[in-house]
């Protein structure tokens, strides 16, 4: 299986147009289409598609600006939001290997970034079971959000060798 991040392209627009979360899931991201719907109006949201075999599966957005403050400390963090794997694909790995490969495409398009941040429901336990198992760290940060208690996780980027 070959799993790759990409900026979002129109190319993949009728594909994620289609994808499609449960409703037990959408209590705790964002479909695909509306993300991008968000971003276009919005240069601090960056749409990235995650393909697998070339064929989109899933998303999430790389948020820069004033917002990640919200969130870290860290003066040169971006903040991942939406991320969604569309429930036809679950189950499959995609997950564990996009975000595996997600230090590596930060590096590549957003050079400086010193740490990626998120905010996942404390009642959403696989979420965090999955973040956690690819290098995001929970430092005992939470944050009241729309829906809920949010617990903060972080990654530190190693600097290219």
């Amino acid at each position: 299986m070959s799993v790759q991040l990409k900026p979002y392209e129109q190319s993949h627009k009728e594909t994620i147009s289609h994808f499609y979360l449960p409703e037990d899931q959408l209590n705790f991201t964002a479909m695909a289409a509306e993300s991008v719907q968000l971003a276009e109006g919005d240069p601090t949201r960056n749409p990235v598609t995650i393909l697998a075999d070339g064929k989109p599966v899933g998303m999430f957005v790389l948020q820069d600006g004033p917002r990640v403050q919200e969130y870290t400390h860290h003066k040169s963090a971006l903040l991942l939001i939406a991320y969604m794997i569309d429930e036809g694909e679950q189950g499959k790995g995609y997950a564990k290997h996009s975000l595996k490969k997600l230090p590596e495409y930060v590096r590549e398009h957003f050079p400086g970034t010193t740490h990626v941040v998120l905010s996942v429901n404390v009642k959403n336990h696989s979420a965090q079971s999955v973040y956690k198992k690819c290098g995001f760290v929970d430092k005992g940060e939470r944050k009241l959000g729309e829906k809920g208690w949010q617990v903060i996780l972080e990654q530190a980027l190693e600097k290219n060798i």
